[in-house]
Protein backbone atom coordinates (compact mmCIF):
# COMPACT_ATOMS: atom_id res chain seq x y z
CA UNK A 1 0.00 0.00 0.00
CA UNK A 2 1.66 3.21 -0.87
CA UNK A 3 2.36 6.24 1.66
CA UNK A 4 -1.00 7.93 1.95
CA UNK A 5 -1.02 11.72 1.59
CA UNK A 6 0.76 13.90 4.08
CA UNK A 7 2.64 10.71 5.57
CA UNK A 8 1.65 8.03 8.18
CA UNK A 9 0.76 9.84 10.99
CA UNK A 10 -1.79 11.82 10.10
CA UNK A 11 -4.15 8.84 9.58
CA UNK A 12 -3.30 7.52 12.61
CA UNK A 13 -5.03 10.88 14.11
CA UNK A 14 -8.39 10.73 11.79
CA UNK A 15 -8.82 7.35 11.29
CA UNK A 16 -10.62 6.87 15.27
CA UNK A 17 -12.38 10.33 14.29
CA UNK A 18 -13.80 9.07 11.43
CA UNK A 19 -14.36 5.96 12.91
CA UNK A 20 -16.39 7.89 15.62
CA UNK A 21 -18.68 9.25 13.14
CA UNK A 22 -19.22 6.45 11.18
CA UNK A 23 -20.19 4.78 14.04
CA UNK A 24 -23.02 7.61 14.95
CA UNK A 25 -24.20 7.47 11.24
CA UNK A 26 -24.09 3.88 10.71
CA UNK A 27 -24.91 1.79 13.55
CA UNK A 28 -27.80 0.69 12.25
CA UNK A 29 -26.20 -0.54 9.12
CA UNK A 30 -23.53 -2.84 11.16
CA UNK A 31 -24.91 -5.86 10.48
CA UNK A 32 -24.67 -5.32 6.49
CA UNK A 33 -21.34 -3.93 6.71
CA UNK A 34 -20.26 -7.12 8.21
CA UNK A 35 -21.60 -9.23 5.82
CA UNK A 36 -20.14 -7.38 3.01
CA UNK A 37 -17.13 -7.42 4.91
CA UNK A 38 -16.63 -11.16 4.71
CA UNK A 39 -16.42 -11.38 0.97
CA UNK A 40 -13.60 -9.50 0.07
CA UNK A 41 -11.64 -8.95 3.77
CA UNK A 42 -8.41 -7.19 2.70
CA UNK A 43 -9.82 -4.66 0.22
CA UNK A 44 -13.11 -4.23 1.86
CA UNK A 45 -10.79 -3.18 5.23
CA UNK A 46 -8.56 -1.04 3.25
CA UNK A 47 -11.44 0.96 1.44
CA UNK A 48 -13.00 1.22 4.95
CA UNK A 49 -9.83 2.82 6.66
CA UNK A 50 -9.24 5.01 4.17
CA UNK A 51 -12.88 6.12 4.39
CA UNK A 52 -12.37 6.63 8.04
CA UNK A 53 -9.38 8.67 7.58
CA UNK A 54 -11.00 11.07 5.32
CA UNK A 55 -14.00 11.34 7.12
CA UNK A 56 -11.50 12.01 10.63
CA UNK A 57 -9.53 14.49 8.20
CA UNK A 58 -13.12 16.30 7.35
CA UNK A 59 -14.07 16.72 11.47
CA UNK A 60 -10.76 18.18 12.41
CA UNK A 61 -10.78 20.41 9.66
CA UNK A 62 -14.13 21.64 10.54
CA UNK A 63 -13.17 22.20 13.91
CA UNK A 64 -9.97 23.94 13.73
CA UNK A 65 -12.01 26.50 11.36
CA UNK A 66 -14.93 26.99 13.69
CA UNK A 67 -15.42 30.34 15.21
CA UNK A 68 -15.61 28.99 18.93
CA UNK A 69 -12.07 26.93 18.50
CA UNK A 70 -10.84 30.48 16.56
CA UNK A 71 -11.83 32.42 19.57
CA UNK A 72 -10.57 29.93 22.31
CA UNK A 73 -7.08 30.09 20.89
CA UNK A 74 -7.32 33.73 20.57
CA UNK A 75 -8.94 33.77 24.40
CA UNK A 76 -5.45 31.28 24.94
CA UNK A 77 -3.00 33.52 23.68
CA UNK A 78 -4.21 36.73 25.43
CA UNK A 79 -4.43 35.22 28.57
CA UNK A 80 -0.94 33.43 28.61
CA UNK A 81 -0.10 37.51 27.50
CA UNK A 82 -2.07 38.62 30.53
CA UNK A 83 0.29 35.88 33.01
CA UNK A 84 3.06 37.04 31.66
CA UNK A 85 2.65 40.24 32.47
CA UNK A 86 1.64 39.05 36.42
CA UNK A 87 4.43 36.89 36.61
CA UNK A 88 6.65 39.98 35.82
CA UNK A 89 4.55 42.18 37.55
CA UNK A 90 5.03 40.15 40.59
CA UNK A 91 9.01 39.56 39.78
CA UNK A 92 9.13 43.07 40.35
CA UNK A 93 7.57 43.27 43.25
CA UNK A 94 9.15 41.19 44.98
CA UNK A 95 12.53 42.53 44.28
CA UNK A 96 11.48 45.47 44.98
CA UNK A 97 10.44 44.93 48.71
CA UNK A 98 13.88 42.61 48.97
CA UNK A 99 15.72 45.62 48.03
CA UNK A 100 13.61 47.53 50.81
CA UNK A 101 13.98 45.23 53.40
CA UNK A 102 18.30 45.42 52.85
CA UNK A 103 17.60 48.93 53.02
CA UNK A 104 15.62 48.63 56.11
CA UNK A 105 18.22 45.98 57.90
CA UNK A 106 21.13 48.32 57.27
CA UNK A 107 19.86 51.05 58.92
CA UNK A 108 19.20 49.10 62.14
CA UNK A 109 21.97 47.31 62.32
Amino acid sequence: MPAPKGGYIRPFVYAPIGAGQLVMEKAREVPDVVGQMASDPRGRMIRMYRDLTDRGERIVSGVRRSAPTRRAVNQAGSARSRVKAAVTSVGRAVEATAAVSRNAARKIG
